[in-house]
């Protein structure tokens, strides 16, 4: 016997924009399928059909292989056997672990269970899940990945039979994806299933049993998460045929790039690392602890060394802070200025001189004109953040997770982006993600708890 389907959509239409143009897909019973998509492929378009949010559609869903209308599909929804595990949606700041998960019950009425009970009964099932959370704790102080936990442990309360979530690259770590993935194995042997939304392929596929690859409100391609090479994805999102000379190059290719003399890039990779720490005060602290093991990269931390905080005019650190307003609240023309002077952004510049910086801009970046890839705006806040600091060349530019959160294509556009830059300024490319790195540093420094424990080429 075959594989029992659970769920399956056919010719699902929205009719919308960066909506649903009749896609296909179908979810088996005990199994995980990876949603991947970009920021306009219409994978959130298909989340808020699947929870309901969005009740107008063309086209046929099936559950447990029988047809069924929208209205059994909102009821199937209501009664969580289709749940939607989102800390925004689901929990209450204000209520214990427990209370979240046992009484914040929509429609059921009746007799609520002391706190007693409730705290046993969500010891009891937090155990058995393998998360390590206090049913009396606050949700309210709680971090991401342990509000992620108290919905999916809700979920698994519910016995519901798809369970949803997004997997935050930017958030989640190893450590946490391996608690997840028990859990899932945990679930999965008692019949449940699992719909994972994700923009990045690296870590997430390990969770995954199938992807679904979207673009354009489209199916382009599904297969066994083994099947799917990564660096096939971009051409699906951007609408071109595959092209198998395109795959990472050879060997031989890196040796002869290795001969040319391709960066000066220097990686970090230290598991604990976070955004929001400081950075330059970091690799302070890291040289100090480690001089001997890192006198031979002396050249790229003299500047940091000799820094006094963030004016250093050689020495610029770019961290992952709230990048949306750099253009929110700034034009870009004024974007691109104001690392000279604060006092030439109040000026009148001239309106020509502003239309020359946002065509250099454009210029350097051409694939923002495509038009038919839509680019997520924390992608062109980094890329505008990173620019403007070239255009007065530093000599050391420290980028802190420089790939958190951009999708498959766009990480390879920045990836491209700093080799070039690579020619111009020395990196230090801060991360908690190795992946993300050894493509792009001549070397890697690996950090535990302080301690250099080695230093290694990169792959590329």
């Amino acid at each position: 016997m075959g594989k029992k389907e659970i769920l399956r959509g056919q010719a699902v239409s929205t009719g919308s924009r960066n909506g649903l143009e009749r896609l296909y897909m179908n979810l088996y019973q005990s199994e995980a399928l990876l949603i991947l998509g970009n920021c306009a492929s219409g994978k959130e378009i298909l989340k808020e059909v699947l929870i309901g949010k969005i009740k107008e559609y063309e086209g046929q869903f099936f559950w447990k292989e029988e047809p069924i209308s929208g209205k059994q599909m909102l009821e199937i929804i209501q009664a969580h056997e289709v749940f939607y595990a989102n800390p925004e949606e689901v929990l209450i700041e204000g209520y214990t672990v427990a209370e979240n998960i046992y009484i914040i019950r929509n429609k059921r009425k009746g007799i609520l269970p002391s706190r007693r009970s409730m705290n046993i009964q969500a010891a009891n099932l937090l155990r058995e899940l393998g998360f390590p959370l206090k049913p009396d704790r606050l949700v309210r102080e709680l971090g991401y990945f342990e509000k992620l936990l108290v919905c999916l442990a809700k979920a698994a309360s519910y016995e519901s039979k798809v369970i949803l979530f997004d997997y935050m690259d930017n958030i989640l770590r190893v450590n946490d994806l391996l608690k997840i993935k028990g859990m899932m194995q945990h679930q999965k042997q008692m019949g449940q299933s699992f719909i994972i939304f994700a923009e990045k392929f690296d870590e997430v596929r390990q969770l995954a049993d199938r992807v679904l690859l979207m673009s354009d409100g489209r199916d382009k391609k599904a297969a066994l998460i083994g099947e799917i090479h990564k660096d096939e994805i971009p051409y699906y999102w951007l609408g071109e045929a595959y092209d198998r000379k395109r795959l990472r190059p050879t060997l031989a290719g890196r040796a002869e790039e290795d001969r040319a003399g391709r960066r000066n890039i220097l990686g970090i990779y230290d598991k604990d690392w976070g955004t929001g720490e400081d950075a330059v005060e970091y690799l302070r602290e890291l040289y100090r602890d480690n001089a001997d093991r890192l006198s031979g990269h002396r050249d790229y931390f003299q500047e940091v060394l000799g820094s006094t905080g963030k004016k250093n005019r050689d020495c610029v650190c770019i961290e992952n802070k709230e990048y949306d307003k750099l253009l929110r609240e700034i034009p870009l023309a004024q974007n691109l200025l104001l690392p000279r002077n604060l006092r030439e952004v109040c000026s009148r510049t001239s309106r020509i001189r502003e239309t020359v910086m946002v065509e250099e801009f454009y210029k350097q970046f051409r694939f923002l004109r495509n038009r038919n890839r839509q680019y997520s705006d924390y992608f062109f806040y980094k890329l505008v953040a990173i620019y403007r600091f070239e255009r007065f060349h530093r000599s050391l530019i420290i980028l802190d997770n420089p790939f958190l959160q951009l999708d498959v294509a766009e990480e390879e556009h920045m990836r491209e982006y700093l080799l070039q830059l690579s020619q111009k300024a020395k990196l230090i490319l801060l991360s908690h993600r190795l992946h993300e790195i050894d493509r792009t540093a001549d070397t890697i420094i690996y950090v535990e708890d302080g301690e250099i424990i080695r230093a290694d080429k990169g792959i590329a």
